[in-house]
């Protein structure tokens, strides 16, 4: 099934003028039974073409004294230790981070010995979920729950929730948002003292995992980052972001603060998206900005939860509490009687 699957996804790359050099396995194999994943990637091996490379993620579990990691080190090109989610998401811990720090005095030793290239795996996606005031469980399981489709802008203009900002062990930007009085995100009903946390990768904290992967030196070839963001995902960096926090583009630059139109295709009417850029999705304090239109707005139609309002007929005023600009946010669709030119303007 492997095979095939790498079959189809090469004929796939030649099309596109692509080379695949290898496959890569996330399977996150229990530590007992070590022994057994080896003699499978032995039949995966088999099974591929001989200039294709296996890589594999590893748990950092698998190092520990006495386990059959050696075996399977043996079957593959590469291997790619996860230095992320070594606590429990589903524990009732204030703040529990999801990188993991990288001690190269300690791992880089751990891994050189196996004398194969190695890189390091470094988290660069975030988490939102539901802590509830009462700490009761379902089957077994602390009763927590994980939103995919949240961000923080999406709880802070609810006035029904008090924001509490730190930093978790590993620098991750932790916001807690607590309820004050019985509310409802999405589906979810929230009672006084349950809290919305959300857990951000910062650039501080990959700058920080890279620098000290590469004290590991030996046999590593670089790091890995996870992941690469799907369209539905809210707390993953962009891979630009990603690399110009870890200093490693060629193209260091930073988004400015600009209005960006998309348009909206309607018939009768002037119709466009308004989008803002380059808000930082990290300031500690509230943001205003205002948003003039070179000709008036017959009206203006906002996103759900987007802090903008029309407050003169060529005027929009947006008001970002902290830790909501997201780098781009869509604003609304503004419809106007001709085209119109748009430009912004950051309060002090």
């Amino acid at each position: 099934m492997i095979a095939r699957e790498v079959s189809r996804i090469r004929v796939s790359a030649v099309s596109r003028h692509l080379k695949v050099a290898g496959v890569q396995l996330d399977i996150d194999c229990p530590t007992s039974k070590l022994s057994q994943y080896a003699s499978f990637l032995r039949e995966v091996r088999k099974a591929l073409p001989p200039e294709l490379e296996i890589s594999i993620t590893a748990l950092l579990d698998w190092f520990h004294n006495g386990t059959d990691i050696g075996k399977v080190i043996v079957e593959v090109d590469e291997f790619v230790p996860q230095f992320y989610d070594l606590s429990n998401p589903y524990g009732y811990d204030e703040g529990p981070a999801i990188a993991a720090s990288i001690d190269a005095r300690r791992w880089g030793p751990v891994f050189n010995r196996f004398r194969k290239r190695f890189r390091v795996g470094i988290s660069t996606f975030g988490r939102a979920r539901v802590v509830p005031r009462e700490r009761v469980s379902t089957a077994g399981r602390l009763a927590i729950r994980f939103f995919h489709d949240l961000v923080p802008l999406d709880i802070a203009t609810h006035r029904t929730f008090q924001l509490q900002a730190t930093r978790n062990q590993t620098n991750e930007l932790v916001l807690s948002y607590q309820a004050t009085r019985k509310s409802t995100v999405g589906y979810n009903v929230l009672e006084p003292g349950d809290k919305v946390e959300f857990i951000i990768t910062t650039p501080e904290t990959i700058r920080a995992a890279v620098e000290s992967a590469r004290q590991m030196r030996g046999y590593l070839a670089g790091v890995v980052f996870f992941r690469w963001p799907t369209s539905n995902e809210t707390l993953s960096m962009w891979p630009d972001e990603v690399l110009n926090a870890a200093g490693l583009s060629t193209q260091v630059h930073q988004v400015q603060n600009r209005i960006q139109v998309v348009n909206g295709r309607c018939v009768s009417v002037e119709c466009v998206d308004v989008y803002v850029e380059g808000a930082d999705p990290f300031s500690p304090k509230p943001v205003r900005y205002r948003i003039r239109s070179s000709a008036r707005l017959e009206y203006f139609v906002p996103e759900a939860n987007m802090p903008v309002a029309m407050t003169d007929p060529s005027l929009l005023e947006l008001s970002l509490p902290p830790y909501c600009g997201r780098g781009r946010l869509y604003l609304g669709r503004a419809i106007t009687d001709t085209r119109s030119e748009f430009t912004l303007e950051q309060q002090p």
